[in-house]
């Protein structure tokens, strides 16, 4: 985002027009896996609004996604020539902020504002090296226009509320449920799991507990058999149905009733003005259900930035709750702040429901509590189960302590 910057400023003393040299702006490079067309997160007004703020800063701005950050920006924040700030989630500023390669955040006043949790996550080493821009939701997409032509007002919330809906839903000739494994399947067997086993999370990831002990998970996925037998979905068919595509593309078109997924996706299903939905919590146990947050997104500084204080300046603009405003409205997600406006929209009146009411559980992944390379195992592992829930929920479990065991 360069502009013209003049190199002299005209001034007329005492009748003679004098020359005098201007401040040199300085160019601070930003990068970040929001902020393209796709993901707007309403990162190039913000940079606009920022720069006008700050006229001796100019934002050098790219887009990186996620998968290539991991990539492009360890040689550069290794090397002598890192971006100013980066966007970075806690994986990464475990690494990178492990390694000395990220600098010390200064707490200000912004970090009392945090919730607890979050205060917690992100200052548990030494330092703080992230600057949380959001938490967003991961529950149930509900078609209440389709559960409505069954004859239901409400979106489920327990699982038996659940089995329920998807019976009336087949009789009604409507497909009950997306439940692939790559997505998912995953979000409803970790929801279910740590709901059923509080304050088992920590112990499971660090390997003090194994899963496959877990009478929690283990009765968890003692019921994805049930709910194929309810008529919720055809776990075979869609087991390996691409959760980013064609699950999306599904729901959007109205042709399912239900669907766990992220709450990233409100923006672009209320495009399709047909679309009566609601995006509710993760069936469970409990009558709240479950409101999966993930703490996704912050900022962080490079160690080796040669503009730690334009960097610091740009970093503190987000802290205002006016201006993370727009981002969180952009990407319907919360404010990591317990003063800051959530930017959801009213078709998440469930989650938010959930949310007020105890039923809130943090994504173990992004508040380090289970470590990265067990996610991947996890989806692989929950298509492997939907393609033979015969299998000893046990068997499949002993996988994930194998993957814990080995970090």
């Amino acid at each position: 985002m360069k502009r013209f910057i003049p190199t002299t400023t005209s001034l007329l003393c005492v009748g003679a027009l004098l020359t005098v040299p201007a401040a040199q702006a300085v160019t601070l490079e930003v990068t970040a896996w929001k902020g393209n067309d796709a993901e707007p997160a309403a990162l190039p007004q913000l940079i606009e609004q920022f720069e006008a703020a700050n006229p001796d800063i100019e934002i050098d701005f790219s887009y990186i996604s996620r998968t290539d950050t991991d990539i492009v920006l360890p040689p550069r924040v290794q090397g002598d020539n890192p971006p100013d700030v980066m966007m970075t989630d806690m994986p990464l500023v475990k690494v990178w902020g492990d390694a000395g390669l990220l600098a010390p955040i200064d707490k200000g006043d912004w970090f009392e504002r945090l919730s607890p949790a979050l205060q917690k996550t992100i200052s548990a080493g030494d330092a703080v090296h992230i600057m949380p821009l959001e938490v967003i939701g991961m529950g149930n997409f509900v078609n209440m226009g389709l559960l409505k032509q069954a004859g239901i007002d409400a979106a489920p919330t327990t699982i038996d509320a659940l089995k329920d809906a998807c019976g009336k839903l087949q009789a009604a000739g409507i497909k009950p449920m997306i439940f692939n494994g790559g997505f998912s399947a995953p979000l409803y067997a970790i929801a279910n799991g740590l709901e059923r086993g509080p304050g088992e999370a920590a112990s499971l990831g660090a390997g003090d507990a194994l899963f496959e002990d877990s009478d929690a998970f283990i009765s968890t996925l003692q019921t994805f058999p049930e709910l194929e037998d309810a008529g919720c979905f055809d776990a075979q068919m869609q087991a390996g149905l691409d959760p980013w595509s064609t699950a999306l593309s599904e729901f959007k078109a109205g042709n399912f009733a239900m669907m766990p997924q992220g709450a990233w996706n409100i923006k672009s299903f209320s495009e399709n003005d047909s679309l009566d939905f609601v995006f509710a919590p993760i069936p469970s146990n409990k009558d709240t259900g479950v409101a999966l947050d993930l703490f996704g997104i912050g900022w962080s500084i490079a160690a080796k930035s040669d503009q730690p204080e334009a960097a610091s300046r740009f970093v503190e603009f987000f802290t205002d709750n006016e201006n993370l405003h727009q981002m969180l409205v952009s990407e319907s997600a919360y404010s990591p702040f317990t003063d800051g406006e959530s930017g959801v929209s009213e078709v998440a009146a469930p989650y938010n429901a959930s949310r007020d009411n105890g039923g809130t559980i943090m994504f173990p992944f992004s508040v380090l509590e289970w470590p990265k390379p067990l996610e991947s195992e996890i989806f692989d592992s929950m298509t492997g189960y939907l393609l033979n829930l015969d299998k000893d929920p046990a068997d499949v479990l002993s996988r994930w302590d194998e993957i814990v065991e080995d970090q």
